[in-house]
């Protein structure tokens, strides 16, 4: 591994995040008072990219906002995590549900979604899931 293996990594990890982003964004598109907004940005500058001196990243976070109240915050929190391949949290008032790519790294994503109360098995992130999301 070098330094251009994990720029790599973290380029390939922000067009996944962007891929997230549009499923949800297309999911949302025609119902009526939703809507998705990335105003806000979070740091990415895990240790890996430190050892290998590669600059942090500001990565989006996508919101999903009905009559402008606060339904769901998608925020990605690490592309090194231990059983996956990347993982960003969806922040509700139910809890946090954690969505993580479950692929190995050259392979599609395969994102699944572990909810407050099931942490154990995952379900596929899908259209179906976001708009059960919106609509609890």
């Amino acid at each position: 591994m070098d330094k251009e293996d994990i720029e790599n990594r973290v380029r390939d990890w922000v067009n996944r995040i962007g891929d997230v982003f549009s499923l949800v964004k297309e999911s949302c598109s025609n119902l009526p008072d939703i809507d998705c907004v990335e105003n806000k940005k979070t740091r990415m500058h895990e240790e890996l990219m430190q050892e290998y001196q590669v600059s942090p990243v500001d990565l989006p976070i996508l919101e999903i906002r009905k009559n402008k109240e606060l339904l769901a915050s998608f925020k990605p929190i690490g592309l090194w995590v231990i059983g996956a391949n990347g993982r960003i949290d969806i922040l509700t008032k139910e809890g946090a549900y954690l969505l993580v790519d479950i692929a190995d790294k050259e392979e599609s994503s395969a994102w699944q979604v572990f909810t407050p109360k099931n942490r154990k098995k995952g379900v596929d992130f899908n259209k179906e899931f976001i708009a059960s999301l919106i609509q609890s």
